[in-house]
């Protein structure tokens, strides 16, 4: 399926750049022109640390002209006469180890379950509760999650293993990541190939919720510092006024 690394050259006008003439670029599919693999367009951003310097990257090899440097970018699908975005952001630089291994990524988005943080698994879970090849699985998640913050500790269930000794957890990441199927006595069978689509999907979702997060605590400490100086110059005497208080 073709994707394609787009600029919006105006509101709702979309054009494509051809990032297949760059050196970072590898083309690994059979794909013909503009059209890349999800996973091509993912290795190639990955190459780069930020958005900033894949901008610069762009200018420089002539791929992206000067007059829009600052336009948006995205990696969108052709559907009908339209171009529909792809999920949250590109991925960069300190994403390339989970393409290369998801089993990292398995192991990030396990590790925010050991730190407890069930908005992040709730979030998760319900996003992709939608998906069929893992919605029941999902459901379950979301429900241990619900145990979890009723009873203010990690619900015992959470640790239960399947017959692939996965936790539930873990089986909704690699239902969502790995091309799988089931056995007519219900074991479910991974055949090793990653759903590049999905990979991304995830990576960029995690991605995107800790980016949200941070930006909440920031605007956060900010508040409480604007409301201690609020504060601060409230209780300020102004001289010569009489304070009721003074003993």
């Amino acid at each position: 399926m073709a994707y394609y690394f787009m600029v919006e050259e105006k509101k709702g006008k979309y054009s494509p750049l051809d990032i297949t003439k760059s050196a970072c670029f590898t083309r690994e599919s059979r794909l013909k022109g503009m059209g890349c693999e999800i996973k091509e367009i993912d290795l190639f951003t990955s190459s780069f640390n930020y958005e900033k310097e894949l901008r610069e990257h762009l200018i420089l090899n002539g791929i992206l002209t000067p007059e829009n440097v600052s336009k948006n970018l995205s990696i969108r699908i052709k559907k009908g006469d339209k171009y529909k975005k792809v999920m949250y952001d590109f991925l960069y630089q300190k994403d390339i180890q989970y393409l290369v291994d998801p089993r990292l990524l398995i192991n990030r988005i396990n590790n925010k379950l050991a730190d407890q943080d069930y908005r992040f698994v709730y979030e998760f879970a319900s996003h992709f509760s939608s998906d069929y090849r893992c919605s029941s699985t999902a459901i379950e998640v979301l429900r241990y999650t619900s145990d979890s913050i009723r009873i203010g500790n990690t619900y015992k269930h959470f640790y239960d293993r399947d017959e692939n000794n996965d936790m539930a957890l873990t089986r909704l990441i690699k239902l969502i990541i790995y091309d799988n199927y089931q056995r007519n006595d219900g074991k479910i069978i991974y055949t090793g190939k990653v759903n590049n689509l999905n990979l991304h999907r995830v990576i960029a979702f995690v991605n995107n919720y800790d980016k949200k997060i941070k930006m909440e605590k920031e605007l956060t400490e900010e508040t409480q510092v604007f409301v201690r100086k609020k504060t601060l110059k409230k209780d300020k005497q102004i001289p010569g006024q009489f304070n009721l208080f003074d003993e």
